[in-house]
């Protein structure tokens, strides 16, 4: 197998990449993924690969430095760069260097792509002499740790076991026990990609993380989340109490020093101990669960998995109490136990109707019981569908298409970087209550737009009339227009059309017209259906309504 790094800091870009090649039928393996180029020199200070694959711009050092240090370590080793094409001019530089191919980025397809690495690989076949492909020792392959870790903690070992010898060749040692530190960055102030590992290794240096006792390994998961696997030798009982003390005290002495230097905040997942490098898994899903309660605890503290206050009933501040608020919810249409389901038609109505007070008590509920539940996917569940009604109800009140658009982008974007309960509750009630004072103001100026549908619908009522169409006339939106018609009339635009007919049907019937004629002179064209409607309005048939009419006079 040759073994191929690939170096970009976009991690969606390095995903694609692993993604679109598969690499072991090419005879090949990712051993090893990195953000930059310093962080790629550390990974090659183990052993270099066959292949490098590197982008062009990258934080910390970028594609050119790196592809200069590399040529000092192997003039020979094969590289492939990246670019966009419109970096194409500061790609030449790279190629000065002796580089065996190049890719632009917007015209990488998979197939191409396996073409450029079966060349190379034809190529470093054909370097080897014949007498070193013929008899050269058959080699045990070595296991890459940070790939080897981050299969573990993600997908676990292979059975629930690890051979001593896979331990061996990844460089680990049967250390025990084992706890795992998740870093979560915040989200208005957060490390560079390549720049926070860098960053947070030298701060554990300097904390003394590493000593005979612990030791630790610092990988990025494929999410591009830090985790820091710590390991010990301490074996007795006696010694869990004061490892975790020790991992308490560093974890808040990291925290502290990023803000203070760096201006970073970050909350720090601790695991439970696991005893065997193939329970790593658990480990990670428990610090992992621990480090995602900042979205009910707060930010910058550390949180550790099992303890009591992560196990404490959540806060009921900003809440009816559970029963109170489930029954409120439920006797408004709305279903909260046990799936919490929210109703996006009702919200749209409170919204339409400015019943401001009401939306914002039911959204006050709402988080409410989330805070109770304390469940992080439910919340983020909860908040993209809430995303998802605002979204949808700001076209129907704006004319423009290009600030509505950019709204969007920007609610996507401040949505993503709300890192609280909290935070998310009075984010929604002010993005609510914007949505509802804009509808005030559009209200004022439409009511006319109601007058004129109104109108329309009395003079052209034999007419083939739609929601759509009427509102297209009016030019508002078809939700915006049912909503309004209904606030400004009292009635829905097909309850209006339809007693408009009737009336005008009423007044044919004292004539001589046939019964069955009078319906598609006022546009309802099926004689069984305006004979339903007719008696649904008036209480009597079209022929009995003729009958009294006559009666009378």
């Amino acid at each position: 197998m040759y073994r191929v790094i690939i170096v970009e800091d976009e991690f969606i870009v390095r995903y694609g990449i692993r993604s679109m090649i598969e690499w072991e039928a090419i005879g090949m393996e990712v051993t090893g993924e990195a953000g930059n180029g310093r962080e790629a020199l550390e990974l090659m200070a183990a052993g270099l690969p066959d292949i490098l694959i590197t982008d062009i711009k990258m934080p910390v050092m970028d594609g050119i430095e790196l592809i200069a240090e590399v040529r000092k370590l192997s003039p020979d080793l094969k590289i492939v760069i990246l670019s966009n094409l419109e970096d194409f001019q500061y790609a030449k530089e790279a190629i000065k260097q002796n580089v065996s191919d190049y890719i632009i980025k917007s015209d990488m397809m998979p197939r191409d792509f396996e073409q450029v690495l079966l060349k190379l690989k034809d190529s470093l076949e054909g370097a080897q002499k014949p007498w070193e492909q013929k008899s050269a020792p058959a080699k045990i392959a070595p296991v890459h740790k940070e790939n080897f870790l981050i299969e573990l903690l993600e997908l676990g070992a292979v059975q629930g076991r690890i051979e001593h010898d896979t331990l061996t060749r990844a460089g680990l040692a049967e250390k025990r026990p084992l706890y795992v530190l998740q870093i979560l960055p915040g989200g208005r102030a957060e490390p560079e990609y390549g720049q926070g590992a860098a960053v947070i290794r030298s701060l554990l240096e300097e904390i003394g993380l590493n000593d005979p006792v612990l030791g630790y390994e610092l990988i990025r998961d494929r999410q591009g989340v830090l985790h820091v696997i710590v390991t010990s030798e301490v074996m007795v009982q006696t010694g869990k109490a004061a490892i975790m003390d020790r991992l308490l005290s560093s974890s808040e002495q990291l925290i502290l020093r990023l803000s203070r230097q760096y201006g970073w905040t970050v909350t720090i997942g601790i695991s439970g101990e696991v005893r065997e490098w193939a329970d790593l898994k658990n480990a990670y899903v428990q610090a992992s669960g621990a480090a995602r309660m900042k979205l009910f605890m707060g930010t910058g503290r550390v949180l550790v998995h099992g303890s009591g206050e992560l196990q404490a009933q959540g806060p009921q501040s900003h809440a009816a109490q559970p029963d109170t608020a489930q029954h409120q919810m439920t006797q408004s249409g709305t279903t909260l136990a046990p799936s919490l389901q929210i109703s996006s038609h009702q919200i749209q109505s409170m919204v339409y109707a400015f019943q401001s007070r009401e939306l914002e008590e039911y959204l006050e509920q709402l988080f409410g019981q989330l805070a109770v539940r304390r469940d992080a996917e439910l919340v983020q569940i909860i908040s993209l569908e809430l995303l998802m009604i605002l979204t949808t109800l700001w076209p129907d009140v704006s004319k423009d298409v290009e600030q509505v658009l950019e709204l969007k982008k920007q609610y996507f974007d401040e949505l993503s970087k709300l890192e609280t309960l909290e935070e998310s509750r009075e984010w929604f009630l002010q993005a609510f209550q914007a949505l509802v004072a804009h509808m005030k103001e559009m209200y004022n100026s439409d009511r006319n737009s109601i007058i004129k549908a109104t109108q329309y619908i009395r003079q052209y009522y034999h007419q083939e009339i739609t929601l759509q169409s009427i509102s297209g006339l009016v030019h508002l939106s078809k939700n915006y227009f049912a909503n309004l018609f209904r606030k400004e009339v009292g009635e829905s635009f097909l309850e209006y059309l339809t007693r408009i007919r009737i009336e005008k049907a009423k007044t044919l019937l004292t004539g001589e017209l046939k019964a069955g004629d009078i319906g598609s002179l006022v546009g309802i064209q099926d004689p069984k259906y305006f004979s339903k409607v007719f008696k649904k309005i008036t209480g009597v048939s079209p022929s009995e309504y003729r009958a009294l009419v006559r009666k009378e006079r």
